[in-house]
């Protein structure tokens, strides 16, 4: 597994954004045109870029010649490329991507006030009640640690929202320890693991095995750029 990580709020992402343009699909620059923020289409713009730019390198391939599918779910994979599995995320200023040999989720959030009653509708009812037992100080860091873990496991899944949010639990204690129960089915997805990338994000990863990607690779935006600008 290999994770990777870009700070969209550095200068080069906008001075790069619209050379960038050019090596994504058509329908993809439609998209980013229809945003009303800034930096909602820088984000969208470099989650598609590093997608494709680690898909040429790992694969050896074009970027021309990539070419994406959707399941029912809508959850992408790459045509002809049964290995090469991935998942991107992207909140706030960062944009990850985690790939695998297997499917695999990732969930990234910026850490911003929140109504926790949302929490009776996303958590079951034991995550709920561990959430309203945290202390006022923590209770905000508590709850976007549940949030991306089942973000993380939802999307490793691949069966989007019609997955019931309240059918699978966490358990959280000390020394990084992750408890997971399902109800009511089975899952391979079983093993997760949170990463530190910035004290303001929380982040998630969920896998079907436990060999985990030891760090986050941080992409500098100017390499990236001359790299995917050869990439025919």
């Amino acid at each position: 597994m290999e994770i990777y990580a870009i700070d969209t709020s550095k200068p080069e992402a906008e001075t790069y954004y619209e050379l960038l343009l050019n090596r994504v699909s058509l329908e993809k620059r439609q998209k980013l045109d229809r945003f009303l923020h800034r930096e909602d289409a820088l984000r969208g713009l470099y989650a598609d870029v590093l997608l494709r730019w680690l898909a040429c390198r790992q694969l050896k391939v074009p970027n021309a010649s990539l070419q994406f599918t959707y399941n029912a779910f809508g959850k992408p994979s790459l045509l002809n490329a049964p290995g090469f599995h991935f998942n991107v995320s992207h909140s706030g200023k960062w944009v990850v991507c985690a790939l695998d040999e297997q499917p695999l989720g990732i969930d990234i959030e910026q850490l911003r006030p929140i109504d926790f009653e949302v929490g009776k509708v996303c958590f079951s009812d034991t995550e709920y009640d561990a959430l309203m037992r945290q202390d006022a100080d923590s209770r905000l860091s508590y709850f976007y640690d549940l949030w991306t873990l089942k973000e993380s496991f939802v999307k490793a899944e691949g069966q989007g929202l019609t997955l019931p949010l309240k059918s699978f639990s966490f358990e959280l204690r000390a020394h990084s320890f992750i408890g997971f129960t399902t109800e009511g089915f089975t899952t391979e997805y079983c093993h997760f693991k949170q990463y530190a990338l910035d004290q303001d994000y929380k982040m998630a990863v969920c896998a079907a095995h436990d060999r985990f990607a030891r760090q986050i690779q941080q992409v500098d935006i100017t390499t990236l750029q001359l790299e995917v600008a050869t990439q025919a």
